[in-house]
């Protein structure tokens, strides 16, 4: 599923590029994509764009976002997908700059695109009716995809879902105080689905816990002192029927997060809900391969540098397909003006021949320079540029040069690919490493290593330490 909207650009243009371009937002802007332009003279190039049509517009550009729900789309296909809407939308013809933004739970595309086109200098005219296709177009392309498509009733608790986020003040203090009906009801949760059977239970267990259910298109819990039923799926993605339902056939996978005690004090519930959740922790950690907090922290970078390999990696593509597309401007140069040279190269010392023909005897000998520049960064195209300049024909060699453009893209694409898996595995394991030195009271100064079987066992003597506060658990805690 993904939400559209649109705004136009009127000043700060560069900013705005800037912006959407920015690494820590794009992962050093592995995804991004250009068309028509370059991602460093964008702003400039819209310009010249306007300059030539003598366009009058007051709008710059266009701002398009498209935002997908969390936990929905990956980093890579939310970018594809982005490229597919630039071109059913745009046509081609429109320069444009796609950014897709990784460093929010909600994977979302900017694309920022001149106000008038490359072919008639036609203004893009932004209203109901062109949001409308759009939208249209977004939603082909998720169902294509497999993605969900938003409809007007489920825009509406998006939007009730992002206004409730402990924006306003009470619903702060109390989240603060450890007071909050949200917090408390999304705890209970979490609890009653790893000790629950099936749906049927997990029902049973939450009335236990002093909570009134209601049903109906989406499943509500009260306490006694609540006025108002609050809404599961209020309070995240994960807590919506069908969500509960999923984690409950696959809890023996979920590993969950600590509950933080400086809010709910050393609670039994407390104690027992971290007291899981670090041995999930440390069962994961050897799945891993890891029998060692130092072996983990090993391979944590291990990946990371396998991350900056890949990346050299595609910069270095991105760098090619950037010289090929200034390239091609030099090599029209040189074939627009080769009868000038050769002329001037007939008759060098004609200098009645040289001052009716300088500007275009100098624009081919500057070009041809810049040629033999890109020969000497890329020697492997040597053969393909100048086997066809001598035929005099630039239909096939742009075709070739075009050809080679597509393989660099496909290498990136696997490059992105493999980055991604990478990048999952590396933040798992990152949040297992930060989890486990939590739960240690380890701070990131501390060089001190310890095994995980070490790790094992000063946790056994924590549950020891409990098991008598265990057997004191009030009768609303027990099944």
């Amino acid at each position: 599923m993904a939400v559209t909207k649109i705004h136009p650009i009127k000043t700060t243009l560069k900013k705005a590029i800037d912006y959407i371009c920015n690494g820590d937002k794009t992962d050093d802007e592995i995804y991004v994509t250009t068309h028509l332009c370059s991602r460093e003279n964008a702003h400039k190039e819209f310009e010249l764009t306007k300059k030539q049509f003598n366009s009058r517009t007051k709008t710059l550009a266009h701002h398009l976002i498209q935002s997908f729900v969390p936990e929905e789309v990956s980093f890579e296909e939310a970018h594809q997908v982005g490229i597919e809407l630039c071109e059913k939308v745009l046509e081609g013809k429109y320069e444009y700059v796609l950014a897709t933004h990784i460093d929010k739970d909600h994977i979302h595309n900017h694309i920022i695109f001149n106000s008038i086109d490359v072919d008639e200098g036609k203004v893009y005219h932004s209203y109901y009716g062109s949001y409308m296709n759009i939208r249209s177009q977004s939603d082909k392309l998720c169902k294509e995809h497999n993605l969900s498509v938003i409809d007007q009733e489920t825009e509406k608790e998006i939007n009730e879902i992002k206004r409730r986020k402990f924006v306003n003040w009470y619903d702060w203090n109390e989240d603060k105080k450890g007071k909050s009906y949200k917090s408390r009801l999304q705890f209970d949760m979490d609890r009653v689905i790893q000790k629950a059977i099936n749906w049927e239970h997990f029902l049973k267990i939450m009335e236990q816990y002093r909570y009134e259910i209601k049903f109906g298109k989406y499943i509500a819990f009260k306490q006694k002192n609540q006025q108002r039923f609050t809404r599961a799926k209020t309070i995240g993605d994960n807590y919506t029927e069908e969500k509960i339902k999923e984690r409950i056939r696959n809890k023996d996978k979920e590993i969950g997060d600590f509950v933080d005690k400086t809010k709910y004090g050393n609670q039994d519930w407390v104690v027992h809900t971290n007291m899981q959740v670090a041995s999930k922790i440390l069962l994961k950690i050897r799945d891993k391969g890891f029998n060692s907090m130092e072996a983990l922290e090993k391979g944590i970078q291990k990946i990371s540098f396998q991350k900056n390999e890949l990346k050299q990696e595609f910069d270095k593509l991105s760098c090619e397909q950037k010289r090929i597309k200034e390239v091609v401007k030099h090599i029209q140069i040189c074939m627009n003006k080769r009868e000038h040279y050769e002329g001037y190269r007939k008759n060098p010392n004609d200098k009645i021949y040289m001052m009716m023909n300088r500007k275009d005897v100098e624009a081919y000998q500057k070009s041809y320079d810049e040629i033999d520049i890109f020969f000497k960064q890329f020697p492997n195209l040597r053969h393909v540029v100048i086997g066809e300049l001598k035929t005099k024909s630039s239909k096939n060699l742009f075709r070739k040069l075009n050809e080679h453009s597509k393989e660099l893209q496909s290498k990136q694409e696997e490059i992105m690919k493999k980055h991604n898996s990478l990048s999952v595995e590396y933040d798992e394991l990152e949040h297992l490493k930060t989890n486990m030195n939590v739960y240690l009271g380890r701070t990131k100064t501390e060089e001190k290593k310890e095994s995980v079987i070490g790790a094992i066992k000063k946790h056994k003597r924590k549950i020891d330490k409990t098991i008598e506060q265990s057997h004191s658990m009030s009768n609303d805690m027990e099944l």
